[in-house]
């Protein structure tokens, strides 16, 4: 039976990025069943396991408790507001993350490192996607997801099974190659949704990939970044979805910023009116929410009310109420839960990066590459996460905490280490 949960449980984890995209309810239920195992594992032998589990948890405390931060920083909000207790759905997967991690190290890392190959499928069928979906313009969703963060999510698979080449010897093209095109598959994807948030993510991931290549020089892998990053721009520089995204973005900006106030001529509300104008609209109320609730905030349940109240009051324009979150992580966090929110949301991007920077210099080349996918997942939150509440979204929330828990898995699984050769004499001794 243990056997069958096991064989099981790796075909969830290789399936929920596959299914993440195209199918959310059925990678849903590979989240669920992942959970399940754990709880499986747990009560095969109670006693060793919470030993174990209580172990793991001693030694790395601070990820696992800054996984579980934004959760805490909610109920600490209840508690102080008055709003009633209950942990929300959207934000309940962090928590579950010490249990995650801990179950998903117990399988064999070979087994762990098969999500590569959800990551390769992911990213080349959402790109697929993208293709068929922008064949009319560029659409507001692709099936049931935004644009914007399922373009992020099909880039970030498609880096990190760039990465997971690490996990292939010299020579293997026939892993390597489906690799290769999935990477690019991502870059297609991110091109094709005109994304701009996105795009500005590419070079850092790219810098975090090469960064697998230890056996070159910095200065080849800068040469390399370089390279890569240049092409790209002038690919960018000669397509003219590129070109009129960032002219857009630019005149703006600068409509915005110039703009006197939603109070001024129709002339300038067209420069509040967009995509940027609204961004920055909802900065300001959300900073503003934060600066009159610095310790709870505004709650979830009220951002949309306080919304409306601020364009009643002239604050923002009426047709920046039309969105139900600030269009950033760190700055919604700070608007519904205070201070407390913006320190635990930071450290649940940075607690984990700090971990998995540390084992970027292991020799042991499976747990490197690990540590790159997990640095790339952190960072590539972060960095999404400044035009786009990424953390709004439950699956999204399941994506960040189950490929950091499969990725810390793979870092902190134990490995059997061989016996020493006994020293001269050392028996004679201890006689």
């Amino acid at each position: 039976m243990e056997k069958v949960f096991s064989l099981v449980a790796c075909a969830a984890l290789i399936s929920f990025p596959i299914l993440l995209l195209t199918y959310p309810s059925a990678a849903n239920a590979c989240f669920s069943f992942l959970l399940l195992w754990c709880v499986f594992a747990l009560s095969v032998q109670p006693r060793a396991s919470l030993y174990d589990w209580g172990a793991m948890l001693r030694e790395h405390w601070v990820v696992a408790a800054a996984m579980a931060a934004v959760p805490a920083a909610f109920l600490l909000r209840q508690v102080v507001s008055g709003d009633g207790m209950g942990l929300p759905y959207l934000y309940l997967r962090f928590a579950l993350f010490g249990l995650l991690a801990w179950g998903l190290a117990l399988l064999d890392r070979r087994a762990l490192q098969a999500v590569q190959w959800g990551l390769v499928v992911g990213a080349i069928v959402s790109a697929v996607w993208m293709y068929t979906a922008t064949a009319g313009g560029r659409p507001d969703h692709v099936g049931v997801n935004n644009v914007i963060p399922f373009s992020n999510l099909s880039l970030l698979m498609g880096m990190l099974a760039l990465i997971s080449i690490g996990w292939d010897r010299r020579g293997q093209w026939l892993s390597m190659a489906p690799k290769l095109l999935a990477g690019a598959a991502g870059v297609y994807t991110s091109y094709a949704s005109a994304t701009r948030g996105g795009w500005l993510a590419i070079p850092v991931l790219l810098l975090i990939a090469i960064t697998i290549m230890r056996k070159w020089t910095i200065r080849a892998r800068a040469a390399l970044l370089a390279v890569l990053v240049g092409g790209m721009a002038v690919a960018g520089y000669c397509s003219d979805v590129v070109r009129k995204r960032v002219n857009e973005a630019v005149a703006n900006l600068n409509a915005a910023v110039s703009s006197p106030g939603i109070d001024a001529a129709v002339v300038t509300h067209r420069g509040l009116d967009t995509s940027e104008g609204w961004r920055l609209q909802l900065w300001k109320a959300s900073l503003h929410m934060l600066e009159t609730h610095p310790m709870t905030g505004v709650g979830p349940d009220a951002f949309e009310a306080n919304l409306k109240a601020m364009a009643a009051s002239g604050f923002i324009t009426p047709a920046t109420t039309q969105f139900a979150h600030s269009h950033n992580d760190v700055l919604y966090i700070a608007a519904t839960q205070g201070i407390p929110g913006v320190l635990a949301v930071l450290a649940l991007y940075l607690v984990p990066a700090g971990f998995f920077l540390r084992h970027l210099r292991s020799r042991d080349m499976v747990t490197r590459t690990a540590a790159t996918m997990g640095l790339a997942i952190s960072i590539g939150f972060l960095l999404f996460g400044l035009t786009e509440a990424m953390f709004f979204i439950a699956m999204t929330n399941a994506f960040y905490t189950l490929m950091i828990a499969t990725c810390f898995a793979i870092v902190v699984a134990q490995r059997k280490v061989p016996e020493l050769p006994a020293r001269p004499g050392a028996r004679a001794v201890a006689a």
